[in-house]
């Protein structure tokens, strides 16, 4: 995803976000993570928005053991989608 966002051909890309309901390992990404029960849910699309503007440079992640049990869970299981 970095090296994508860096071709030469993409507009200059000064903010991004990722928004996926797992960890996946994406520590050093800002990351938004819904819950993938209720779905992508109007706090997280304002803190994007907030994030992109440049308001804040705040993410909005799941807390460190829910993290490490997906990402023990994604281990054993593997990614559904």
């Amino acid at each position: 995803m970095l090296r994508g966002l860096s071709r030469p051909t993409v507009p200059q890309v000064t903010r991004f976000v990722v928004i996926d309901d797992e960890d996946d390992g994406l520590d050093d990404l800002p990351l938004f993570q819904p819950s993938a029960t209720t779905g992508l849910m109007g706090e997280i699309v304002r803190s994007v928005v907030q994030y992109l503007d440049g308001k804040t440079d705040k993410d909005m992640r799941s807390s460190r053991v829910e993290r490490l049990l997906q990402n023990v869970q994604s281990t054993l299981k593997g990614h559904p989608g």
